[in-house]
C-alpha cells in the first residue's frame, strides 16, 4: 500500500539583511564610513581600485543624492496645485456648456470641439492627459472670445488666468521630472560601482579576519541593525 502521508512543506526561512544597505540614504552613510576606514587601513587592498578612488565616488554619490532630493522637493506642491486646477477646470465646464446651450440650443454640442471639449465615455469633458488639457485650455480661451462669451463670469478673464497658471505649473513639472530622472540615473550608476567595491571589500575582510570578521565589518561601518 502506498504511503499517503503528505510531506510537510518547509517553512520559509526569515529573510536576513545583507551587509550592503539598499536604501539610498543608508547606503550613503555606509560608503562614507567605509571610505574613512579604508583610507586609514592601507593594508587592505583591491588591485582594480584604491581608497582614494572610492572616496571620490562616495562623495559624488552623496552629492548626486542630495541634488536629486533638492530638485524633487517642489514636486508635491506642483502636483497638488495642478490637481486643484484640474478640479476647477472640470467644474467650470458645466457653466460653459450652459452658455453654449443658451446661445445655440440643440446645436450646442457641435461647438464643443472648438472649445477643447472632447467626447469620452458618454460625456463631454476636457482630456485627462495634461499636455492635451493645456491645448484644450488654449482652444477654450480662443473660442470664448470668438463666440462673444468673454464678459461672462467664466469667460476670458477666468480661462486666461487658469491657462497661464496651468502652463507655468506644467512646464515646471516637466522640467523637475526631467532633472530628477537625470540625477537618479547618475546616482544609480555610481551606486553600482560602489556596491561592487563594497562587496569585494567584504570578501577581503572575511578572508583576512576569518575568526573576527563580523566585528571587523562593523568597525568598517557595515552595521546591519541600523538599516
Amino acid at each position: 500500500m502506498a504511503d499517503e502521508t503528505t510531506p510537510q512543506t518547509e517553512k520559509s526561512k526569515p529573510r536576513t539583511k545583507g551587509n550592503v544597505p539598499a536604501a539610498d540614504a543608508n547606503f550613503g552613510t555606509v560608503i562614507t564610513d567605509v571610505a574613512t576606514k579604508w583610507t586609514a587601513s592601507p593594508k587592505i587592498t583591491l588591485i582594480w581600485t584604491t581608497p582614494a578612488k572610492f572616496s571620490i565616488a562616495a562623495t559624488s554619490y552623496n552629492q548626486e543624492l542630495s541634488k536629486r532630493n533638492d530638485v524633487g522637493r517642489s514636486r508635491p506642491q506642483i502636483t497638488l496645485r495642478l490637481k486643484q486646477l484640474d478640479a476647477s477646470i472640470d467644474s467650470s465646464l458645466t457653466y460653459v456648456k450652459g452658455y453654449l446651450l443658451e446661445l445655440y440650443k440643440d446645436a450646442a454640442t457641435s461647438y464643443y470641439a472648438s472649445f477643447g471639449i472632447e467626447h469620452q465615455t458618454n460625456k463631454y469633458i476636457f482630456p485627462r492627459d495634461r499636455n492635451k488639457r493645456a491645448e484644450s485650455l488654449r482652444l477654450m480661451v480662443t473660442a470664448i472670445n470668438a463666440n462673444g462669451l468673454g464678459a461672462k463670469e467664466f469667460g476670458t478673464a477666468f480661462w486666461t488666468g487658469i491657462k497661464a497658471e496651468y502652463d507655468t505649473l506644467l512646464g515646471k513639472a516637466i522640467t523637475t521630472d526631467g532633472a530628477v530622472a537625470t540625477k537618479v540615473s547618475s546616482k544609480n550608476e555610481l551606486k553600482k560601482e560602489l556596491q561592487k567595491t563594497l562587496n569585494s571589500l567584504i570578501k577581503v575582510l572575511q578572508g583576512n579576519y576569518p575568526d573576527t570578521y563580523k566585528a571587523e565589518l562593523r568597525s568598517w561601518g557595515f552595521q546591519k541593525e541600523k538599516y
